[in-house]
């Protein structure tokens, strides 16, 4: 590594350690990130309407009929086709987007920012288990309900909580605890939640508010991992416009291309094909052929050394999508000749409490000719649901690049 590059990749990697974020609060996505309504946010780099396919353009279509820009499927596809509606990347927006990631104005985002220098960044709120997901790519009367208890019920009552603490939501703590509990903070986020909702209860007094919904969904285990979500975004996006920096700051998927930024390179996505999946388990009943690419943005924790590159804190995940322990511990392992720094914040116990692989180097990854980020992610079925989780490997195409560019620049 050179020397310009090395001292601009170690700034970029204490900035990003300098970040605390907190959550600040549940609002609306045109409240918070100023989204136009006729906007509808979606995972990956930003395609043109007529390239987004199957699920992920079944959950696009699903947004605008959402938000009551069209009266069905037909007259929504002319909105788009026509540009009177517009569907751009999540990240446009600083916001990430969890799987097919449709976000629209009236929905509810938790707003997470960096208590130090108040940048902000956005995550939907999860959906529950249900088979009707909109990020999914299912939009049905229960999609269409369950999305209207989000924003009626669990966003005010959670945003009510969030306002009354006595202290900031601090976010880092709990994850760097949930850590040592068995949670990498993407495809496991158990540990992650309970602490959560100890947290925001124990600092809650004389609230007077109706908490069933807002208890309702912090009792599912994946409910932080929005949290999550938006909280690395907020410390990814402090690694941004570092001049010769090599890191990565951003990564995200859609249903065609998955795309990497990188801190010396500003806002350019550098593309290639989707991830392949190294191992995985579908749910009984499904087998590869019932797998499908919706888009996915939840990668935005692999980015500051969560998820899959830490995988071996999350060894309860051997159980659904992991594999053996031996395998996930070599992911690990693996992670740390192709990132720049072990994070001080982050621990894995099983490494004797060995920091977590942080700031993906795309000089190094290109330097091994074959060692990519590996990504912990669900796996979505052409049945529009949830069929199972895995361990996917990045593809190389983009990180060669983001390299060439960065050494022709």
């Amino acid at each position: 590594m050179s020397g310009t590059r090395e001292k601009a990749n170690r700034a970029a990697v204490d900035a990003l350690l300098a970040v605390e974020p907190v959550l600040v609060a549940i609002h609306s996505a045109h409240r918070a990130m100023g989204l136009p309504r006729t906007t509808v946010l979606t995972s990956g780099p930003t395609l043109p309407f007529r390239a987004y396919t199957g699920g992920q353009r079944a959950a696009v279509i699903g947004g605008a009929l959402y938000e009551g820009l069209a009266d069905d499927e037909a007259a929504a596809v002319a909105a788009f086709e026509r540009g009177d509606i517009t569907v751009r990347g999540c990240q446009e927006f600083g916001c990430v987007g969890s799987l097919a990631g449709v976000t629209t104005a009236s929905m509810p985002v938790a707003v997470v920012a960096d208590e130090r220098t108040g940048d902000r960044a956005y995550c939907t709120l999860y959906e529950g288990d249900s088979a009707d997901r909109l990020n999914y790519g299912t939009y049905t009367a229960a999609t269409r309900e369950n999305l209207e208890t989000l924003r009626l019920q669990v966003a005010p009552a959670l945003d009510g909580l969030v306002s009354v603490q006595s202290e900031p939501l601090r976010l880092k703590p709990i994850m760097a605890r949930a850590l040592t509990m068995g949670d990498e903070l993407h495809s496991r986020n158990a540990a992650a939640t309970l602490l959560f909702l100890r947290r925001l209860l124990i600092g809650a007094k004389n609230l007077g508010l109706d908490l069933e919904y807002a208890l309702t969904a912090l009792c599912d285990d994946y409910f932080f991992l929005r949290l999550s979500m938006a909280a690395s975004k907020v410390m990814a996006n402090a690694m941004r416009g570092y001049e010769d920096s090599s890191v990565v700051t951003a990564m995200g998927f859609s249903c065609k291309e998955f795309g990497i930024q990188v801190s010396g390179t500003g806002d350019t996505w550098f593309t290639g094909p989707l991830p392949t999946f190294e191992d995985h388990r579908l749910e009984p009943g499904f087998d590869e052929s019932d797998i499908e690419f919706m888009g996915g943005e939840s990668i935005i924790t692999e980015v500051v050394g969560l998820g899959g590159i830490a995988q071996a804190a999350g060894l309860p995940l051997q159980r659904s999508s992991g594999g053996q322990v031996a395998p996930m511990l070599a992911r690990t392992t693996a992670m740390y000749d192709i990132t720049v720094a072990e994070s001080p914040d982050f621990l894995i116990p099983v490494l004797n409490y060995r920091g977590t692989p942080l700031g993906l180097d795309v000089a190094r990854i290109a330097e091994s000719g074959s060692v990519t980020p590996y990504l912990d992610i669900g796996i979505a079925g052409r049945s529009g649901r949830q069929i199972g989780g895995g361990v996917a490997r990045a593809p190389m195409r983009p990180f060669l690049s983001a390299w060439e560019a960065l050494r022709a620049g």
